[in-house]
């Protein structure tokens, strides 16, 4: 690729990562080429920006690829041996790793070696210092999902993203997630505290991975991201916990964590027992979910919070794990239980939730004898082989867990009286009931002589209403009996035609509304380059004030809106902050990268003086946002189409009609037969 003019962006290096690994590549799986590449990137990295790690003038990429350009693996090794006894923070992690084996060829790592050499990562010619770490994270991604090697020490992002909202980490306090796997929460957790003002290393971050390739790999991750402080020891937390010198268990503010499901465990292995206060799983049944729990419990500050991914299964077993769930229930440590959709997980196909836990003195006196429950089952994208939470699907579950509200169909918060009459059963359906409303039972009367009931429109009537649609547009008053209504002469499938021609004028008004919103905030969003404002505190103040805008029109529901500004951020995420460190003209450049599409956006003009830039971003980001906010919109437009076909379906045609129809078909016949001489 060469040394870069523009700023290498994470696009270009992932595409240049996964292109170096479509190469035919002999013997070596895509798990092993992972580790490679990130060896290979950390050598790099470290050789092009000084200050990272101490990198002597002999162990410069340059210097190491000198001493022995025919034999590859040898200068590798050197140069991890010798990186590693000028860091003492990376004393034993690359004491595995041996690049004169049998795979890969001395051919093929020559090749590696060669693409990565053409690559200059210095922080001068990166868009932004974590690309190298988030395309890492990206190829880490990808080799997972296609291999399925691995994949049970590996978190799907979108849940360490919603797992690190939960526990809302906080600049200075301590964050571990006792099984690190591939480095997810702990990134997901500084990602978390930079976005929101802060900076990654204000957080302390610890960690435990038994697996010694999962542990190696999530070191590099957390190194090509910049964390070169964590500490992530090689260890299994259920059996060998971290302590702290002098004081028994260490103690952290913050834990996430996604344990391997149903695993087994010895219990004279286990040290530190006094963490199983509640009880003990037994040893042979694959059922150790609940004592990672336990742990998770035991390591936690007094005011600390912590969160566990769990098969459902522990939500209602009985025997040991049911006096287990009431002992953690009857002493207030659990906050939420959150149901996750099937099929998520990169290694199971079965549905998980994740456990907010708290600290034993950390309950604020308003929530204390009660749990939150939400059921995200539908809070899904549906994929081919895997399905995914988006950004729209964590801002909705955030959103719950923050406001700890009843929202009908999704989220409840529930008494320990009533969990205690279950007998302690946290199944989340026997709380939260997310099945379709059931139709209304047929009206016998309309289904005899036709016309709608009333009752059946009037529950619609805010739908329609929303849209500007009266009911006496689309039904005739039946003169015969109040209370029913009749279609128009020309069908309910005409009358469906119109619906929408009728709420044309309501839609236009609404997407107008959207309009001058973002009209509103071109200053909020401009001063991103001229403030020192965290991206996080923008994008909740564009939250605050969509909403605000918008509810009062009555088409769009809090979640969709917020939803479709999540995607909407989400999306342009790297946009904004080329906005804080480049300014507008940033903006544009990354847009003419040719791994970028954007549809819908504005034509790109040859070039665009300085006082246009400006419009021109503001412009895009809006139509966007606009796009997406049309298209819910025309899907609710269609619900109403849909509405009144199915009324049209169960009432167009009653009995009375089916009679004369016939009595109509019986007199042709007859007819008929009489004059083909029968009668």
């Amino acid at each position: 690729m060469g040394r870069h003019r523009e700023p290498l962006t994470v696009d270009q290096l992932d595409d240049f990562l996964q292109r170096a690994a479509n190469h035919p590549r002999g013997d070596v799986n895509l798990p092993e080429i992972a580790q490679i590449i990130g060896l290979l990137l950390l050598l790099k990295r470290v050789s092009d920006q000084p200050g990272i790690l101490c990198v002597p003038e002999d162990g410069l990429w340059e210097n190491m690829i000198a001493r022995s350009s025919d034999r590859p693996g040898e200068a590798l090794n050197w140069a991890l041996e010798f990186l590693e006894a000028h860091n003492p923070e990376l004393t034993g992690l690359f004491s595995t790793v041996n690049f004169n084996g049998p795979t890969p060829s001395r051919r093929l790592l020559g090749q590696w070696v060669g693409q990565i050499g053409q690559l200059s990562l210095s922080d001068d010619d990166l868009e932004f210092s974590d690309v190298v770490g988030r395309a890492f994270d990206r190829f880490l991604v990808r080799t997972t999902s296609s291999s399925g090697k691995g994949s049970e020490l590996f978190t799907p992002r979108a849940v360490s993203r919603l797992m690190a909202e939960l526990v809302d980490p906080q600049p200075g306090q301590s964050v571990v997630d006792p099984h690190a796997g591939s480095g997810g929460m702990l990134l997901s957790a500084a990602q978390y505290v930079t976005e929101h003002g802060g900076h990654q290393t204000d957080l302390r971050l610890h960690g435990q991975e038994k697996n010694g390739r999962a542990w190696l790999t999530g070191r590099l991750n957390l190194l090509l991201h910049g964390i070169m402080d964590a500490s992530v020891s090689r260890s299994d937390s259920l059996t060998d916990p971290l302590e702290s010198p002098g004081y028994g268990l260490a103690r952290f503010d913050r834990v996430l964590t996604s344990p391997p499901f149903s695993m087994n465990y010895s219990r004279d292995e286990v040290r530190h027992p006094e963490r199983m206060r509640y009880g003990w799983v037994p040893e042979g049944g694959k059922k150790a979910d609940l004592m990672f729990v336990q742990h998770v419990l035991s390591v936690l500050r007094p005011n600390g919070t912590g969160a566990v991914v769990v098969p459902h299964g522990v939500l209602f077993r009985g025997g040991a794990e049911g006096e287990i769930r009431r002992g953690l229930v009857e002493d207030d440590r659990l906050e939420a239980v959150i149901g996750i959709g099937a099929n998520v997980f990169y290694n199971t196909g079965i549905p998980a939730c994740i456990l907010v836990l708290k600290g034993d003195r950390s309950h604020a006196t308003d929530r204390r004898g009660t749990v939150l429950f939400i059921n995200a089952e539908r809070e899904v994208t549906v994929g081919r082989s895997k399905n995914r939470l988006d950004a729209q699907h964590v801002a909705k579950i955030v959103d719950a867990f923050l406001g700890r509200s009843d929202v009908p169909g999704f989220a409840r918060v529930v008494s320990l009286e009533e969990i205690r009459d279950n007998d302690f059963n946290l199944n989340i359906p026997r709380y939260v009931d997310t099945g379709t409303p059931p139709e209304p039972l047929l009206d016998i009367s309309a289904a005899l002589t036709g016309g709608v009931p009333w009752r059946e429109i009037e529950r619609e009537t805010d739908l329609f209403h929303a849209f500007g649609i009266h009911v006496d547009s689309l039904f005739l008053p039946d003169p015969v009996r109040p209370g029913y209504y009749r279609f128009p002469s020309a069908g309910y499938e005409a009358a469906a035609a119109r619906i929408p021609e009728l709420a044309a004028a309501r839609e236009r008004d609404f997407l107008s509304g959207v309009e001058r919103w973002w009209t509103g905030q071109h200053e909020i969003v401009s001063d991103l380059f001229r403030e020192d404002v965290a991206l996080a505190d923008v994008r909740d103040q564009l939250e605050a004030s969509l909403s605000e805008e918008l509810l009062r029109m009555g088409i769009l529901d809090r979640y969709q809106l917020l939803g479709s500004l999540a995607s909407w951020w989400s999306e342009h995420e790297d946009d904004f902050r080329a906005l804080v460190l480049y300014g507008f003209s940033g903006v544009i450049r990354r847009w003419r990268s040719p791994l970028k599409d954007r549809t819908g956006a504005p034509s790109r003009p040859k070039s665009l003086r300085v006082g246009e830039e400006a419009d021109y971003v503001l412009a895009l980001l809006g139509r966007s946002l606009y796009v997406r906010i049309e298209h819910l919109v025309t899907s609710e437009r269609q619900k109403l189409v849909d509405t009144y076909l199915r009324w049209g379906e169960r009432y167009a045609t009653s009995m009375a009609d089916l009679e004369d129809r016939y009595r109509t078909a019986a007199n042709r016949l007859r007819d008929r037969m009489a004059a083909l001489g029968y009668y």
